[in-house]
């Protein structure tokens, strides 16, 4: 029961520091991808979750590189998105790219709303993010 609250803990504490600085910077350090490897996946081990390979997996892998090599996606959310994919209940994954999708309009209606303006650039850690915890939670 504590590991699994530490799990918990350590997975909060590294999205929240990867949500913050992509708000604040727009991009996602290869530092902090390697830190999500060395603390998520012992964390996801202690909740319980296992890796799931298969060729649908590696169809999403190459629909998001294909996403960010035509500058659809960022790197950063890229490897964001690989970093986490294999845990993924796909099962339940039509849900979580809806969530990801809906968190995205969201969030840009509302950058949009506040700077009165169409962005630039967005933030994508926040809705990978949301809607990843919210597929491993179910």
């Amino acid at each position: 029961m504590v590991l699994q609250f530490l799990a918990q803990a350590v997975c909060l504490i590294w999205g929240a520091s990867v949500i913050l600085r992509d708000l604040k910077t727009f991009k996602i350090t290869n530092r902090s991808i390697s830190w999500g490897v060395v603390l998520l996946w012992p964390a996801f081990y202690l909740l319980n979750l296992r890796v799931q390979l298969n060729l649908f997996l590696l169809l999403l892998f190459a629909l998001v590189l294909l996403s960010g090599l035509t500058s659809l996606l960022g790197m950063g959310d890229v490897k964001l998105i690989f970093l986490l994919a294999p845990w993924i209940n796909q099962e339940k994954i039509t849900t979580s790219i809806a969530l990801l999708i809906a968190l995205s309009w969201l969030q840009l209606i509302a950058i949009t709303l506040m700077h009165r303006g169409f962005p630039k650039r967005i933030a994508f850690a926040p809705a990978i993010l949301l809607a990843a915890a919210l597929n491993m939670a179910t």
